[in-house]
């Protein structure tokens, strides 16, 4: 017997320099933690995970990458504000 797990879907806005970015994050889990979160930005946005800082109504989130979204209050069309620069594309 096989179980399949559903992938879920947060869409949330991300304010990143003067941009706003309407970014999904793609998740096995109903309760995104915020490293999946770290990994998504690095891959869409191209913030390298060491110079992100992510914040949300006044909480610091990068500090603790394994707290679940949720518990910081992040439901789907939250903002998130996002401070780092991004890496130079490389050709």
């Amino acid at each position: 017997m096989t179980l399949f797990s559903a992938m879920h879907f947060l869409k949330l806005q991300v304010q990143h320099g003067g941009d706003i970015h309407e970014i999904i994050l793609p998740t096995n889990s109903n309760d995104p933690c915020v490293e999946e979160l770290q990994q998504h930005l690095q891959n869409q946005l191209n913030i390298p995970l060491d110079v992100q800082r992510i914040m949300f109504k006044g909480q610091n989130l990068h500090d603790k990458p394994h707290g679940k979204l949720r518990k910081f209050g992040i439901t789907n069309a939250s903002l998130i504000r996002v401070v780092g620069r991004k890496q130079p594309i490389r050709r």
